[in-house]
């Protein structure tokens, strides 16, 4: 099932992050995500096509979203 209106970046403002469960990412682009330190990099064990790179302001943690 798809949704016919969905929005990544609304989306991406109410999900929570993984790492400390602060509610807002923010999309950050491609350079910034291969930037950024391994130990910050979230490696999510399943990829449902992920459409954006994304960061949480509280801890730094930059992921592929969704994923």
């Amino acid at each position: 099932m798809f949704a016919e209106n969905f929005n990544p970046l609304a989306a991406l403002a109410a999900a929570k992050c993984p790492r400390c469960h602060a509610v807002g990412l923010v999309e950050i682009d491609g350079e910034a995500h291969d930037k950024a330190p391994e130990v910050d990099k979230h490696q999510a064990k399943f990829h449902v096509n992920p459409g954006l790179y994304a960061q949480c302001p509280a801890c730094g943690l930059v992921g592929e979203w969704p994923g």
